[in-house]
């Protein structure tokens, strides 16, 4: 199945005619039966997820130095990192590592497995974004859903387009287009910098109707902690804007964050030798906890909560409809970069479930 941008397209004032659930406490969403599910403490991990270019296994002991651009089984990190990284060999306190805090790099980690549909999806997980050495950190973590039919061996183009859209790297005159996923469904940008927010780059490419902030691309970036929903896209086509957290959905910004708390966390530093049990006591009060459902029909609704560990629970961010026509199976992945300006990207407890029944929320 191939989703054309003109299929894709949920304009923003249309979702927020469906409704943004604003700042709301979900309650259980009464999930079905297990479909993977992976922690990502151990040495090893679930032989399904393929690993890409800097993405590792802090639970395992060093590895080799991890190629850019390439594939391969999940190992451990290589042994030079920068910032404040898990130590290696942690069993069973391990991490998926995306990225540490070397500048340029990029990491995924794909899920080449079609997993079904049809009755609804509730995927959950924990995600860090910390340890910048810069006086900004970038860029950002992205959780995709891609078209279960479509080999899935290779995430989208990197720095704002998070490893799930397109870019036409801006200031290079001789540049070529970097693709985005192949049969790419649903993208989820968690944003620390916001350029994912942005069509600049050409990210968006033929889409009917473009992001808010508009396409140019320049410093600073329009949406910095924002989360971003963009659909259905392939190759150098679609990828369109379908929601993000921030109240000003005009082309003129700036565009602020509706998000509750940040993203990103303040912890900078760990000790030179940390154990792996006290890098756990460390990290485990700043993590955020994400939860992407994408309901059965027949109305087919994406949302969008995270517990930010502030006591509130989960809380609603985004609510807009899912992009027709959704995927009997789908397959997913996670992914992450640094550029000029850095952070440690980590990813824990990664579980797919079915739904039983729609998600039921409540006001706050």
């Amino acid at each position: 199945m191939r989703h054309g941008a003109t299929r894709a397209i949920a304009a923003i004032g249309m979702v927020a005619a469906v409704g943004s659930a604003g700042h709301t406490s979900a309650a259980d969403p009464h999930p079905g039966s297990v479909l993977v599910g992976e922690a990502f403490t151990d040495a090893t991990a679930d032989s399904r997820f393929l690993g890409y270019g800097a993405a590792c296994l802090t639970g395992a002991p060093y590895g080799g130095q991890v190629a850019e651009a390439t594939n391969h089984p999940l190992g451990g990190c290589h042994p030079d990192p920068t910032g404040p990284v898990p130590p290696a060999g942690g069993a069973p306190h391990g991490y998926l590592q995306l990225t540490d805090a070397h500048n340029e790099e990029t990491g995924a980690v794909l899920f080449d497995s079609p997993v079904p549909a049809r009755d609804g999806l509730e995927v959950t997980f924990e995600q860090w974004q910390y340890g910048s050495t810069t006086q900004e950190p970038a860029d950002g973590i992205s959780f995709f859903l891609t078209d279960g039919a479509i080999r899935l061996t290779t995430p989208g183009a990197f720095g704002g387009s998070l490893g799930y859209a397109q870019k036409l790297p801006a200031g290079q005159p001789d540049a070529h287009f970097v693709p985005g996923v192949e049969g790419g469904y649903l993208g989820i940008g968690l944003d620390v910098l916001g350029d994912y927010f942005g069509d600049g780059e050409k990210r968006g490419n033929g889409c009917p109707r473009r992001s808010p902030a508009g396409t140019s691309f320049q410093p600073p970036p329009p949406g910095p902690d924002i989360v971003t929903a963009r659909g259905p896209g392939n190759g150098i086509n679609g990828y369109c804007v379908l929601d993000a957290t921030t109240s000003n959905k005009t082309i003129s910004g700036p565009w602020p964050s509706t998000l509750p708390d940040r993203l990103h966390s303040e912890l900078g530093d760990m000790p030179a030798d940390v154990t792996p049990t006290q890098a756990d006591n460390l990290l485990e009060p700043v993590k955020r906890i994400v939860r992407v459902v994408v309901s059965p029909a027949p109305d087919r609704l994406a949302t969008v909560d995270i517990d930010f560990q502030d006591g509130d629970g989960f809380q609603r961010v985004l609510r807009f409809p899912a992009p027709e026509p959704v995927p009997s199976t789908v397959k997913f992945g996670f992914a992450a970069s640094t550029g000029p300006l850095t952070d440690v990207h980590l990813i824990r407890r990664v579980t797919v479930r079915s739904l039983t029944r729609s998600p039921v929320t409540r006001p706050r």
